[in-house]
């Protein structure tokens, strides 16, 4: 009767797994597309909401500006997402034209980095948006 009970216990234990990345999987590609659609529609006070704290902290330095002041400079428009792809704390959602990374922070999914590209050798991608 033990064994029985420790193994409902473990496939209770990988169901739960399994279910927590789908939940996870659903709210990172919410946010990616949340920022994808604030970026679309012009709005750049919600885009900069929905970036990680360093990164917009990155991105104030690097323009030496307020947030959405400096968001107007990088030329972001990323497409629709395609596809979300989730590792623990951190994720990649592909959209109709570039890439974006996230992470998972206090306050939900937040964009890590965006407006990356694939570069054609195994060097790293290139973004336009990214933290340090």
């Amino acid at each position: 009767m033990g064994r029985r009970r420790a193994a409902i216990a473990s496939v209770a234990a990988a169901l739960l797994a399994v279910c927590a990345c789908g939940a996870d999987d659903t709210a990172a590609e919410k946010a990616a597309s949340a920022f994808a659609a604030a970026l679309g529609a012009g709005d750049l006070v919600q885009a900069c909401e929905l970036l990680a704290p360093a990164t917009r902290a990155m991105v104030e330095y690097q323009q030496s500006g307020p947030c959405p002041t400096a968001m107007q400079q990088d030329d972001l428009a990323p497409g629709a997402v395609l596809q979300v792809e989730v590792w623990g704390g951190a994720a990649q959602a592909r959209t109709s034209s570039d890439t974006l990374f996230l992470t998972r922070t206090a306050q939900g999914w937040r964009a890590a980095a965006a407006g990356c590209v694939a570069p054609a050798d195994d060097a790293p991608y290139a973004c336009k948006v990214s933290g340090p």
